[in-house]
């Protein structure tokens, strides 16, 4: 071994970044994977492992959907409070989810128990890969509107190699349709790298990684596009300049997109109202803070998930309803290791104990690195533009194996040959005396 050891909210429109409601599957909860064991490559459950049919392990679709819509509410509070200020921030939780269930699929013990209790607790992994399969399914097979959600995963072949465990290779390509390459990292990898988000984002994300550092084996990429136009697009009546007035209480001119609706959402803490895309599967939902002197990143923070419920399914109104919004561009991107170990997500950073031997080694061989994450949204009279990319990279222990017994820098004068391999015979010789 080379290394030591169906239709009601968009999932990427901030605050309202939380719902994906996906296709019905069975009411039967998937066991958990026994203790010790990852996803992959263990007789004991991998008869129990089949996503060639999207939703085959059934679940309880309501309580999945209510746990992933928990993981989203946590994780965009969370990443609030950990970075501060007032501009704009945005997230993608399904592109975190499935950048960090292909981590899971070679987790084990609790490294693993952790990663799957990010996104529903107290279910089993099997069960929350079946849920993110079947939302990679529904993104890509959306109607009337450019929806995709892809993966990749570059293995470094210098450290990592035929050490990787095939089973995981071929567990993530089947699950999450991952592209795999293995290639020698150098200073070229990260533009490779990016390049794939750039085309995979529609243009919008042109760069994820910005240098790979030493020891990394192994980089993990998920990224989500979407476009899509309005149901009713908006005619020049309802475009009109106006004033905006940022959180610090200074204001801006801007273009305003005046709408009319039936039903709204009122809560104690909110209204709201949602616009539809085409194709009736996606809406945007604006949702609007009642207390004025408050910014929206403040109210994010303490804007729960069983408040989310009670704007959105108790809240329920019928009424004219006069709406404006501002059209808008923005980018935003961090660090999420912080955010992610501050929900209980620990062991993948930590360097020794980490179990992520399903994708190659022993358990504390490799960890995780970095988790990044950037996205990009513009909402304007035709309709709207996200997209979000999330990178995992995944490193080695600090020394290895197979240590260096000699080093030799050809940084002086120097005699080369080119020879036959076979009788060492030189075909060419020569030497280097300055460059």
């Amino acid at each position: 071994m080379k290394f030591c050891s169906k239709k009601d909210i968009k999932v990427m429109t901030g605050i309202m970044a939380a719902t994906l409601l996906l296709g019905g599957c069975s009411s039967n909860n998937t066991a958990p994977a026994p203790s010790g064991h990852s996803l992959v490559g263990d007789p004991q459950i991998k008869a129990e492992i089949a996503f060639d049919e999207v939703g085959k392990t059934g679940y309880d679709q309501a309580l999945m959907d209510s746990e992933y819509n928990r993981y989203c509410f946590e994780l965009f509070s969370q990443t609030l409070k950990d970075n501060g200020g007032d501009g704009n921030v945005m997230i993608s939780p399904a592109s975190i989810m499935m950048a960090l269930d292909m981590v899971a699929a070679g987790a084990k013990g609790e490294t693993l128990d952790q990663l799957t209790n990010l996104f529903a607790k107290g279910q089993g992994p099997l069960t929350q890969q079946a849920y993110a399969a079947s939302m990679m399914d529904k993104i890509n097979n959306a109607k009337d509107i450019d929806f995709s959600c892809a993966n990749a995963v570059w293995n470094n072949g210098a450290l990592l190699g035929d050490n990787v465990n095939m089973d995981y290779v071929k567990y993530i390509r089947e699950t999450f349709l991952a592209e795999y390459t293995v290639t020698d990292f150098n200073e070229k990898t990260p533009s490779e790298i990016n390049s794939w988000v750039d085309k995979k984002t529609n243009h919008m994300i042109p760069e994820i990684i910005d240098e790979l550092k030493p020891r990394t084996v192994m980089v993990l990429v998920n990224a989500i596009s979407f476009d899509a136009k309005w149901e009713d697009r908006y005619d020049n009546s309802q475009i009109r300049d106006g004033e905006f007035r940022r959180s610090d209480g200074s204001t801006q001119e801007v273009v305003f997109l005046n709408d009319k609706f039936n039903v709204y959402y009122e809560s104690d803490k909110a209204t709201a109202f949602k616009k539809m895309y085409t194709g009736g599967q996606y809406a945007f939902l604006a949702i609007l803070p009642k207390d004025e002197s408050i910014s929206a990143n403040e109210f994010a923070k303490n804007f729960t998930y069983e408040d989310y419920k009670a704007l959105v399914e108790d809240g329920v109104q019928s009424g004219l309803t006069v709406t404006k919004m501002p059209e808008f561009k923005s980018d935003f991107s961090f660090l999420a290791n912080d955010t992610l170990m501050n929900l209980g997500v620990t062991d993948i950073f930590e360097e020794g104990k980490a179990d992520l031997s399903g994708i190659s080694g022993k358990p504390g061989d490799l960890y995780v690195s970095r988790v990044i994450h950037k996205t990009h949204i513009e909402v304007d009279n035709i309709g709207t533009k996200a997209s979000a990319a999330t990178a995992v990279t995944v490193r080695t222990k600090g020394e290895t194996i197979e240590s260096v017994s000699k080093e030799i820098f050809c940084d002086r004068p120097y005699v080369y040959a080119i020879v036959d391999v076979k009788t060492m015979t030189p075909v060419f010789i020569g030497t280097v005396n300055q460059v």
